[in-house]
């Protein structure tokens, strides 16, 4: 998992802190180009989590882009927590965009805390950006969030560090995953910096409200999520579609993992959704 795959190759990204690990997957020789689609993870994520969808976004016609975020598995940041604000995180997305693109537009897709960023660098650049998916990603207010408070997140992994945060996370994780893959994520949030943890709980805390900024904006919107032990109740997830004024993508029996759990149905309403808006 820590390669590229067949499909994809891999290239480094100039951040704020240092290099961006990314990995990049172009169309096959032969398919026309619709369009490049940046991908962003989520909390002890990495581009990793999009290697399902990689190939299968290409082979429609776009190029696909997805890094690890600072101090994420192999992409650099700094050792102290204040390296990683929201708009720290923000700034590396506008920096990323503006070395895979020319002026042209891309898709923006953000997986859970990916979300919060893709939000924010949004906001802030408007004019980079052709759509918008929220992919398992809700609403900023913790209130909406049906899994341990940020707070209290931060001060477990303040205190005990990784080993306190996979000891809460590995038997979930031990379910979903084979033993190839549950090595593979331990080492993962082994080697995540302890400070990128603990400042994305903090900045999950209490990060600005883009509802309207992104209403008055009017870029095409997704959210897609699952209905079942999704980090956010559908309710929560219909209430931000109709405060964004977003299309819906909802899966059935399907818990914070979409991505991983059905991969070809997130990409053909990805495709479909970017598709329509081409039209438009």
């Amino acid at each position: 998992m820590s390669h590229a795959t067949a499909h994809s190759t891999s290239c480094t990204l100039r951040g704020g802190a240092g290099t961006l690990a990314a990995w990049e997957s172009a169309p096959p020789h032969g398919v026309e180009v619709h369009g490049t689609v940046l991908l962003v993870p989520g909390f002890t994520g990495s581009k990793e989590d999009f290697e399902p969808m990689l190939p299968i976004l290409s082979a429609a016609g776009f190029r696909c882009v997805a890094y690890d975020q600072r101090g994420q598995w192999q992409s650099d940041g700094p050792d102290d927590v204040s390296g990683y604000t929201m708009a720290d995180f923000a700034d590396d997305l506008v920096l990323v965009v503006d070395q895979i693109s020319d002026r042209t537009p891309v898709h923006l897709v953000g997986y859970s805390f990916g979300g919060y960023v893709a939000r924010a660098a949004l906001a802030a650049h408007p004019d980079r950006f052709r759509s918008l998916t929220l992919l398992a990603s809700g609403p900023s207010a913790p209130s909406d969030i049906t899994f341990a408070p940020p707070q209290l997140v931060a001060q477990l992994i303040e205190s005990g560090g990784q080993q306190a945060l996979w000891e809460q996370l590995r038997q979930s994780f031990a379910a979903l995953v084979p033993p190839a893959q549950l090595e593979f994520l331990r080492n993962r949030i082994f080697t995540t910096k302890k400070a990128n943890m603990v400042g994305i709980m903090r900045a999950m805390e209490g990060p600005t409200d883009y509802t309207a900024a992104l209403r008055a904006i009017g870029l095409p919107i997704l959210l897609a999520y699952g209905n079942s032990g999704d980090l956010w109740p559908p309710s929560v997830h219909e209430r931000y579609a109709e405060e964004l004024d977003a299309r819906t993508a909802v899966y059935e029996g399907v818990g914070h993992l979409p991505d991983a759990e059905l991969p070809a149905r997130v990409c053909a309403d990805l495709v479909a959704f970017w598709t329509d808006v081409a039209r438009h």
